[in-house]
């Protein structure tokens, strides 16, 4: 009887410590609320294949990187279903800033953080997550910010000479394999640094 009783008057405190240990060990969580960018497990691959190369050396001569898987921070413009299947997102290119802003001390006030200005727009090419689409306010939406890995849409003619793709406004347009995608309210620009600490 005295064990059970011991056991009953211990529960709640294990309980509390399970509860504890489990978000102490969540980390950054889904949309990385540290100082400084963390890939999660999925894209952790990605990203170690892939390069940051900066948006105007890739406008300027797509066919270099042609068959090199690129990362580009964006935020979404406008997104449409393709015949396909797919989605097509127009993108503004933000350039990701290593130091996120923080509002406090605390890792869970950090928010990835992107430049305010755009280098330009590209399109992407993705298929997109089915939880990424439910309508709410975390769904794939203008105004969401998202890391694109994805190539260069470039092949060779008859001739051998190669030649490469453009969305309908003459930006780059990337053949997407993942992303990974934050809602409005989840990420800042540099523009937030008035009231956030660096």
């Amino acid at each position: 009887m005295m064990w059970v009783k011991n056991k009953s008057a211990w529960w709640p405190k294990w309980l509390f410590l399970a509860a504890l240990f489990i978000a102490l060990g969540c980390g950054p969580g889904r949309y990385g609320f540290s100082r400084y960018y963390a890939p999660n497990d999925d894209e952790a691959p990605f990203d170690k294949q892939a390069r940051e190369y900066a948006y105007g050396v890739v406008a300027a001569n797509p066919d270099d990187f042609d068959g090199q898987l690129i990362a580009w921070f964006g935020i979404v413009q406008s997104v449409r279903q393709t015949p396909d299947g797919r989605f097509a997102l127009r993108l503004s290119h933000n350039k990701h800033k290593e130091r996120h802003l923080c509002a406090d001390e605390a890792n869970s006030s950090c928010r990835v953080t992107v430049h305010f200005n755009s280098s330009g727009g590209f399109s992407a090419l993705l298929k997109l997550n089915p939880e990424d689409l439910v309508p709410g306010l975390d769904k794939v939406q203008p105004g969401t910010l998202m890391r694109v890995f994805g190539y260069v849409r470039c092949r060779r003619d008859e001739n051998d000479q190669m030649g490469c793709d453009y969305d309908e406004q003459g930006g780059i347009l990337l053949d997407g394999v993942f992303y990974r995608q934050w809602p409005a309210r989840y990420y800042v620009t540099t523009r937030a640094a008035s009231s956030m600490r660096r």
